[in-house]
Parts: structure tokens; C-alpha cells; sequence
């Protein structure tokens, strides 16, 4: 077995086909949006809704041509919008060491591209880097995340990116929400490999569903697999596996935010502070 994944949340991405109007659209949700910069060479900006060293990423492409060349990286964003499948994509895990990250998945027989470097040029000209690992090479409609290291460390980060006020109440990310077609493998992948707490099991059966859950550092991880007809099942049939919903905790009142407010991302603010 793996050994106790370390890490913490770092963000959820959100596909959107507009950066302008997906930010305005979130600012009329109650988020404080503030403008993220550009990813030197992959075409792609971004806009961030920004609660601690936990956000929300608005990632859209900057230039169509630049994305498209820069093939694994981006070019698989432009064919999801080109479809119509933007909305909630991915999300990371920060760690501390990706390098014995990328060691550990090697050790359990998991594949994974990286770690490999990235930047983003900000507005005012400050340069964020990090390193990736990417399990099986792939994250974009996945029921796994990516994994980020950061070159900055949080304190220069959050004074260079300072955390909204969000008129709606919320302030930081509880739980993701991952349909996932194989629970058991799911669940194997999550405590085995990714090293994840393992929590309990239930059923739903409003949703057709069975849920296992996984921990890091105040943070959930929810996988619903399919027990019979239902809203995952369906789920699966029409957009197959990942993650479907971000929950934020919230000090006013609880609220489902639809995924069609929200540029295809299902968002529950909730008032429970509990994963």
C-alpha cells in the first residue's frame, strides 16, 4: 500500500468558451473574480476565484492555434469546447514533493506523465511556476486528479493573489463530487495509490448510487459509482466519468447552484463545515 498522501486541495478547473463573460457570470453569482494571466505557450488564460491557497480556475483558450500546438498540453481543451463539454474538467492536489509523488505511483505500477514544469505570466507581470504529474497522462474528464507543486510558497503566492470576498459567503473548498464507472477500482486507485484516507461507504438511493469517500487535510473526495437506474448512471451514459460538483463550505445559507449558472459547473454551497 501506498503511503498517507500528505498534500491538500489546491483547485478545481472549469472549461468555459469566454473568459470575459464566464468571470462576469461568477460575479453574478456572488464570487469575487479576479484575472489569473496567460500560460506562457499553451494558449490558454485563466481567471480565478480565489478563497485561500484553495480556488476556483475559469480556464479558457487565449489563442486557438498556440493551444492546438502545444497538443497533449491544451489541444485536448479546444476539441472539449469545440463539443460543447466545458464546464467542471479536473482538479489538483498540492504536494510538497512531487518528485517522491511520481516515485510512490511508479513503485504501485501507475503510469504518470511528469513532473514537467508550467508558468503563468499574471497581469502585472509576476511569473507563477510549478511542476505537474499527471496519472496515466491524462486529467481532463478523468476520475483522478492531477497533482501540483508549486515553485512559490503559499505566503508569496497569496500576497501576489490575495483571496476574495465573496458577497455569497462562501470561503473555502469542503469536497469534489467524481462519477466513476468501476467504484472498487476507483476506490483501490484513490487509498492504494494516491495514498488518500479512506472513509466510509453508503448508499443513495435518490441518486442510484453507492459513494465512497476519500480525505486529505480537511477535504473530501466523494466517488459515486452506479447501483441501478438513476442520476449517476445517467451521468455516465451521457458525459462518462469525472468530477461533477465542487462543495464550498459558507457562513450564510445553503444554496445548489446550478450547473447551467454556472458555465457547466454544479457548485452546492453548503453551511456544514464538515467534509
Amino acid at each position: 500500500m501506498s503511503a498517507e498522501f500528505r498534500g491538500r486541495f489546491d483547485h478545481a478547473v472549469i472549461l468555459v468558451a469566454d473568459l470575459a463573460r464566464a468571470s462576469a457570470s461568477f460575479t453574478k453569482l456572488g464570487f469575487s473574480v479576479s484575472p489569473g494571466g496567460a500560460h506562457t505557450g499553451l494558449g490558454t488564460h485563466n481567471a480565478l476565484v480565489r478563497f485561500g491557497v484553495d480556488y476556483l480556475e475559469l480556464l479558457a483558450i487565449r489563442d486557438e492555434e498556440e493551444a492546438l500546438r502545444a497538443r497533449g498540453s491544451t489541444a485536448p481543451i479546444v476539441e472539449r469546447l469545440r463539443s460543447g463539454r466545458g464546464g467542471l474538467a479536473s482538479f489538483a492536489l498540492a504536494t510538497a514533493d512531487i518528485d517522491r509523488d511520481a516515485e510512490r505511483f511508479r513503485e504501485q505500477g501507475l503510469e504518470a506523465l511528469g513532473p514537467f514544469a508550467m508558468e503563468r505570466l499574471r497581469p502585472d507581470g509576476r511569473r507563477l511556476s510549478w511542476r505537474l504529474l499527471v496519472p496515466k497522462g491524462e486529467s481532463w474528464g478523468r476520475p483522478w486528479p492531477f497533482f501540483i507543486q508549486w515553485d512559490q510558497d503559499d505566503a508569496t503566492r497569496l500576497s501576489w493573489e490575495r483571496p476574495g470576498s465573496h458577497a455569497n459567503g462562501a470561503r473555502r473548498v469542503l469536497a469534489v463530487s467524481v462519477a466513476v464507472a468501476d467504484l472498487d477500482a476507483a476506490a483501490d486507485l484513490y487509498q492504494r495509490t494516491f495514498g488518500l484516507r479512506a472513509g466510509g461507504t453508503d448508499a443513495l438511493a435518490a441518486l442510484g448510487a453507492r459513494r465512497r469517500t476519500f480525505t486529505t487535510d480537511r477535504f473530501a473526495v466523494r466517488l459515486f459509482g452506479a447501483d441501478g437506474p438513476g442520476w449517476i448512471a445517467e451521468r455516465l451514459r451521457a458525459a462518462g466519468e469525472g468530477i461533477f460538483e465542487v462543495t464550498l463550505a459558507t457562513t450564510g445559507d445553503s444554496l445548489v447552484i446550478p450547473a447551467d449558472a454556472a458555465e457547466g459547473a454544479r457548485i452546492a454551497i453548503v453551511s456544514d463545515d464538515q467534509p
